[in-house]
């Protein structure tokens, strides 16, 4: 399959199961990189426009960097990397609560057949699994730069659609308010498809290693 057209399946699947146990290891590692954007640029004192597109930036060049590395052989053991980095990162949030749930038997899922695939040389699958990972970071920003000021601005219930798709309450473009009169979905939708572009050009441009059957 080629790979934009594998990478848009994958973004409309994780776009509509956001909410669900299905995507949380996913979200886990985009999670992950989201907040860790967020207070690393947080520390600059940035006014709350530039805070917003410094942290958006930051995350879609990592999706960027994964697409690009993506290219090489290595494609195929790409999903097991990030499979063991969502359960070393469900595993510490484990001891901090010292709660457990449902979410940790779809980690444990996601990581048991990744091994099962790459195991079984069974590329195509794995790719799948990868690309999820990788296309969680465009989908959250989605979520945060389009979906969270749409929605306040019609002001419609973020839970309406639970469990499928539920809005974040907060934003990294929250405090950006309606900038210039300028509506906040606006400023959001405009620099998120700034730079979703590139994650587009290098989501199509793939020509990754030769499946072994």
């Amino acid at each position: 399959m080629r790979s934009d057209i594998r990478a848009l399946i994958v973004s409309i699947v994780l776009f509509g199961l956001w909410g669900t146990v299905l995507t949380f290891p996913f979200r886990l590692v985009s999670d992950l990189v989201t907040k860790t954007s967020e207070a690393i640029v947080g520390k600059l004192s940035l006014p709350a426009i530039a805070f917003a597109v410094f942290v958006l930036i930051i995350v879609m060049g990592i999706s960027c960097l994964a697409l690009f590395l993506g290219k090489k052989e290595i494609s195929e053991y790409y999903a097991m990397v990030f499979s063991i980095l969502a359960c070393v990162i469900y595993c510490i949030d484990i001891i901090q609560t010292r709660s457990f749930s449902i979410n940790a038997l779809f980690v444990a899922l996601t990581v048991g057949g990744t091994m099962i695939l790459v195991l079984f040389h069974k590329t195509e699958w794995t790719r799948f699994i990868a690309d999820c990972f990788v296309f969680a970071l465009p989908v959250e920003m989605f979520y945060e730069c389009v979906m969270n000021p749409l929605y306040r601005l019609i002001k419609a219930d973020i839970y309406a659609l639970k469990p499928f798709i539920v809005v974040p309450q907060n934003s990294v473009f929250s405090d950006v308010g309606d900038l210039l009169h300028i509506p906040l979905v606006v400023w959001g939708g405009f620099f998120f498809i700034l730079t979703l572009l590139p994650v587009m050009y290098l989501a199509g441009g793939r020509k990754e290693g030769k499946i072994r059957r």
